[in-house]
């Protein structure tokens, strides 16, 4: 199957980012602007993120938010995605779950370079709202809970994540805590899953998209049958038939 590696260079370089400090629930998940930021790193245990903690040098809980952002150049792509997997390996730390949503950072296109401000790029994203039904989900099941730190974690393509995959120059990936970031839960403790990034160089680490092309064989009708119901003529699969008799 062919592979699509996440980038690792130039505007479309994958970064993760943060809301770290934060007085409430509200301001660490809803906040528009990242207080962190980091797009040169091979691997890290916040990946994704949600926690409240106490901040020993103020004696108060505070909450943070992590997110991560990825881009991958799909402007190869002509033809129909059958299936594709989203597969990250797993590092250090799996308390947690992760969901993979559509973004519009990188100004949409993958034509900006990424910036602070991305934080809440999720399309569908809504303000003091679980995004279940809001958000455009590129994965089903829609989350992976049994995070592993020793291998893939692979997430099976939805219709989105395919469709865009055919239709967009670049898709942009957008890895969120589910239970409590995707759906708006304020947490009580931690939960974070650790991975790692494009500049992993090694296909062993590097976050990446196999997908398999739709057949594309003979696509008219045949003595007045139609395409999609023939399998084979003259014992030749259906998909390895561009012309029959010439035509």
């Amino acid at each position: 199957m062919p592979v699509i590696y996440a980038s690792s260079t130039g505007n479309t370089d994958d970064v993760y980012m943060g809301r770290l400090g934060q007085s409430t629930w509200a301001n660490a998940r809803d906040g528009t602007v990242a207080t962190t930021s980091l797009d040169s790193v091979n691997q890290t245990s916040v990946f994704t993120q949600a926690t409240k903690f106490l901040d020993l040098r103020s004696g108060s809980y505070v909450y943070a938010v992590r997110r991560t952002f990825m881009v991958f150049d799909t402007s190869g792509i002509s033809g129909t995605v059958a299936s594709a997997d989203l597969s990250v390996r797993g590092y250090y730390a799996n308390s947690g779950s992760v969901v993979p949503v559509k973004s519009d950072a990188y100004g949409g296109d993958g034509g900006t370079n990424w910036s602070t401000s991305d934080f809440n790029n999720i399309v569908g994203f809504s303000t003091g709202s679980s995004l279940d039904g809001l958000a455009t989900l590129y994965s089903s099941p829609k989350t992976t809970t049994n995070w592993t730190t020793s291998g893939w974690n692979d997430f099976t393509a939805n219709s989105n994540l395919l469709n865009d995959m055919k239709n967009d120059n670049v898709v942009i990936v957008c890895f969120m805590d589910f239970t409590h970031d995707f759906l708006n839960s304020a947490p009580t403790g931690t939960t974070n899953c650790g991975g790692y990034f494009a500049e992993k160089t090694s296909p062993d680490y590097r976050p990446h998209i196999d997908y398999t092309l739709a057949a594309t064989g003979y696509a008219n009708n045949v003595n007045g049958v139609a395409s999609a119901s023939i399998n084979k003529i003259n014992g030749v699969g259906a998909a390895n038939i561009s012309k029959v008799n010439g035509i």
